[in-house]
């Protein structure tokens, strides 16, 4: 017979038993929920850790070429500097070695010759001639004796010694340039492109 506890005893194993079930997949179910969330932070740092390593790696690759970029231009600066060094060496060679030139005797007949070729084709009458004062005091009884033989009027003019040498014949509309600093300074172009080139060859310009 079963008593009025039996019945009692029976009710509370049911409704533990229940409670204890829902509990327990309570329990599964929060183990679970914290198993993906923990699944989730894991991903979540590994790639915030690859994302990390990623951006230093790019800061690193950033700082890698802006070294570079600042090495290559300091090379480039470098190599610029010791070109302009060695064409300022070069011209400033060309500009000695002419001065020694209006020395010679070949410089008489390279003044006169320029001038006879100048002056014999022009139609002017009168031409003025731009000399340096010692080569006028040198070579102006040659060149007015060319100017007779041409029928040109010859006007003297005393010019700045920086030219060098050479002439400089003055019209009424323009003037013809032949002195060497002028012949120098407009050919620094082509003088520095052949150096240079000379320079490269030679591997003097990687040293």
């Amino acid at each position: 017979m079963i008593t009025l506890e039996d019945k009692l005893d029976i009710f509370y194993k049911m409704i533990f038993k229940e409670e204890e079930e829902r509990s327990k997949k309570a329990l599964e179910e929060l183990e679970a929920n914290n198993k993906l969330i923990l699944e989730s932070k894991k991903i979540e740092l590994e790639n915030k850790k690859e994302e990390i390593i990623e951006r230093r790696r790019l800061l690193a690759e950033i700082q890698k070429n802006e070294l570079l970029s600042k090495y290559n231009q300091e090379d480039r600066n470098a190599i610029l500097i010791k070109k302009e060094e060695a064409l300022g060496d070069l011209i400033k060679s060309l500009e000695d070695k002419a001065r020694s030139f209006t020395s010679t005797e070949e410089y008489k007949d390279y003044i006169l010759h320029g001038i006879e070729d100048v002056i014999k084709d022009m139609e002017e009458k009168e031409v003025t001639i731009g000399l340096i004062e010692e080569d006028k005091l040198r070579f102006e009884d040659f060149i007015l004796k060319l100017g007779k033989e041409y029928g040109k009027n010859i006007i003297f003019d005393i010019v700045s010694n920086h030219i060098i040498g050479g002439f400089i014949l003055k019209y009424e509309s323009y003037n013809l340039d032949s002195s060497f600093k002028t012949i120098i300074d407009e050919n620094r172009y082509l003088i520095g492109k052949r150096l240079y080139s000379s320079l490269e060859k030679t591997g003097e310009l990687n040293g």
